[in-house]
């Protein structure tokens, strides 16, 4: 094989939780994930030096991929052309960035036969979420992204809307440990980072109170700053989302039993 086209799906956290604060400073994470069918497209092929462009533009620097791609080369003495299509949006607790090194890392098992496990360690340099991106589905994540027991979850109806794009994750973990979170109080859908980011963005719990209007269920995802609402069925989340004016980011979407998606291997 030479090339591989594949979609890599974005993920929801249907329930984040902490668990403690480890000695070298990163949180022990006890999180419900599932993957959903919003996507991006990555396109990659064996070359002589490796290079990442991004909806037509070369990508450099502080980028997953990128970052990825120099951990593979490394390590295994390999090379890839990456071409990536967005349609997960950035800084939206969606795995946008996530999404994109894990497709590398997938890539480079199909086109170089490396394991899964021996690229996981490598993931797990890259962002707490890239390893279980690599699998999707539904699954509990623990640990600080190495523990992924899969999950069955049940179909789900969604509107996911992002009002405006959030504080950073790292400021939003800093939040956290200075504020501390609310209590869960038995709740289905939980984010102990929800109050931290609120507090650094005020304004990305609009999406809350507008999803709030349509559906009792909603949650935030990740560290932000998009929300979720869960519906009956796709009726009742297309009237919600045609209300939903002004947003950075809107979609109806449905949970996915898989992370990444085959398109064309050559």
């Amino acid at each position: 094989m030479k090339r591989i086209s594949i979609k890599v799906n974005a993920k929801i956290n249907l329930s984040l939780d902490i668990t403690g604060v480890r000695e070298d400073g990163y949180h022990n994470l006890d999180m419900l994930m599932s993957s959903v069918d919003i996507f991006d497209t990555i396109t990659a092929q064996k070359s002589d030096k490796s290079q990442v462009t991004m909806d037509g533009q070369v990508v450099e620097g502080n980028n997953t991929a990128v970052k990825a791609l120099a951990l593979l080369q490394e390590k295994f003495n390999i090379a890839m052309k990456v071409d990536i299509v967005k349609g997960i949006p950035f800084s939206a607790g969606m795995g946008g960035s996530s999404a994109d090194a894990s497709g590398v890392f997938y890539c480079a098992n199909k086109l170089f036969g490396i394991s899964v496990d021996e690229m996981i360690p490598l993931a797990l340099k890259v962002g707490c979420d890239v390893p279980y991106m690599i699998f999707g589905g539904g699954a509990r994540v623990q640990g600080v992204g190495e523990i992924i027991t899969p999950v069955k979850i049940q179909p789900l109806t969604l509107v996911i809307a992002q009002k405006t794009v959030g504080s950073s994750t790292k400021d939003i973990y800093k939040k956290y440990d200075a504020v501390g979170r609310d209590r869960c109080d038995g709740k289905p859908y939980f984010n102990a980072l929800e109050r931290g980011a609120v507090m650094l963005n005020p304004q990305i719990a609009d999406a809350k109170a507008d999803l709030l209007k349509f559906t009792q269920s909603v949650f935030m995802t990740g560290s932000g700053s998009a929300y979720v609402g869960v519906f009956e069925d796709d009726e009742k989340a297309r009237r919600c989302k045609r209300s939903l004016q002004g947003y950075v980011f809107c979609k109806l979407a449905h949970t996915k039993s898989q992370g990444i998606e085959i398109i064309e291997q050559v």
